[in-house]
């Protein structure tokens, strides 16, 4: 699977603003094109993947790869049209410009990871949004399981939706035109989540029985995404401000809590949890609910249980809004992340659940504003109600 370390039209670095540029010059030359995503029509490419491709234009060297200093350049936002690099993260990528250690040792501060972390405060302490842009960075850029629009899958977007109310499919296709299954698939974490997708009943007011073998799936799961750096690094955020137990035990099973507890939407039947509504969907008074995950979105339109509609919006870095049907029941809007991995989805969530509880959660991610919403369920911050971009 093409991760955001070695795909193609993938950041590697922070960024506060846009990486990639549209295309604009002849499709043979890259004047005016340096940086650009990928794009499959193109005769060459301009980006700073196209030379393990062997893919560039000619002009690539010309146009794109005369950077090759850090004079004037420490600390600079991250740029796919250069050649090397001259901020903070340049090392841990193995691309610094050659000079960067003579010429900006001074100027810049290279950020490592703690080693050791401090004590646990005795009560929580407040999130900034700078400090949620920068874990949610350091997380996005650490989802090395994730798939790559254009390399791993294709989308068909179809019809553009302009009212969600209509309930009309615009789209005769369905929305992912292409997966690279065997390589996308094969991480133990999509292993762990897809093997949960099946143990929930559809409909609300029934009461949901959790087999042991259905336990064992769930422990399975958070067993495989807290071996992740995603969930390495939420971790460490979250205790280093005293939010989530320090133990890694403690950590999962908070995480169990959040995501497997089970509590009533219908009836005072426990008949739902977090992990069924964000990422699996229920149906409730005539209506989808919840489901926030291309991967399932993905595996049930495969199977014909889901039938696109069209989309509403596509947005960077990789969300996406549609419409559809689950048999005979529409979602009007769902939204969800693309090609991230199913750990990279809950540690976001997880995030902004417990920094931002029933709260809008504001924070700037691969270079562009982002937002997420979550809320609880009746008792404040113990069970996730719903998350979604």
């Amino acid at each position: 699977m093409a991760s955001r370390r070695s795909a193609t039209v993938l950041l590697l670095m922070l960024a506060t603003s846009g990486c990639y540029k549209g295309t604009s010059g002849a499709a043979g030359s890259c004047a005016g094109r340096c940086g650009e995503n990928y794009n499959s029509g193109n005769s060459c490419h301009c980006n700073d993947l196209c030379d393990r491709y062997s893919n560039c234009c000619s002009d690539y060297n010309a146009f794109c790869n005369s950077q090759a200093s850090c004079a004037s350049r420490c600390g600079e936002n991250y740029n796919s049209g250069h050649a090397c690099h001259c901020n903070d993260l340049c090392g841990r990528y193995d691309n610094c410009c050659s000079d960067y250690n003579s010429v900006c040792q001074v100027t810049t501060t290279t950020t490592t990871r703690p080693t050791t972390l401090p004590p646990v405060p005795s009560s929580p302490l407040p999130v900034t949004d700078a400090e949620l842009s920068r874990i949610a960075d350091d997380m996005w850029y650490s989802d090395f399981n994730s798939a790559t629009e254009g390399v791993d899958f294709n989308l068909n977007l179809q019809g553009f939706i302009t009212s969600t109310g209509q309930n009309t499919d615009y789209s005769s296709s369905r929305l992912f035109s292409y997966m690279n299954e065997n390589s996308v698939f094969s991480a133990d974490t999509f292993t762990a989540f897809t093997a949960l997708l099946d143990n929930y009943i559809a409909r609300t007011g029934n009461t949901e029985s959790v087999t042991s073998a259905e336990a064992a799936e769930n422990e399975a799961f958070l067993t495989e995404i807290m071996k992740t750096q995603v969930m390495a690094r939420l971790h460490d955020f979250l205790r280093w401000k005293g939010i989530v137990p320090y133990d890694e035990a403690g950590f999962k099973a908070r995480l169990e809590e959040i995501w497997f507890g089970r509590y009533s939407r219908e009836d005072g039947r426990l008949d739902t949890s977090g992990f069924e509504h964000v990422f699996v969907g229920e149906i409730k008074n005539g209506q989808v609910s919840g489901m926030h995950s291309w991967v399932r979105f993905y595996l049930a339109e495969k199977s014909g249980q889901f039938d696109y509609a069209g989309y509403i919006f596509k947005r960077q870095p990789g969300t996406i809004g549609v419409q559809f049907r689950w048999g005979s029941v529409w979602k009007n809007l769902g939204a969800f992340f693309l090609g991230t991995s199913p750990e990279f989805d809950m540690a976001l969530y997880t995030l902004c659940f417990l920094t931002r509880t029933d709260d809008t959660c504001q924070f700037t991610m691969a270079g562009r504003e982002m937002r997420v919403i979550t809320y609880s369920w009746l008792d404040r911050g113990r069970y996730l109600a719903t998350a979604y971009p």
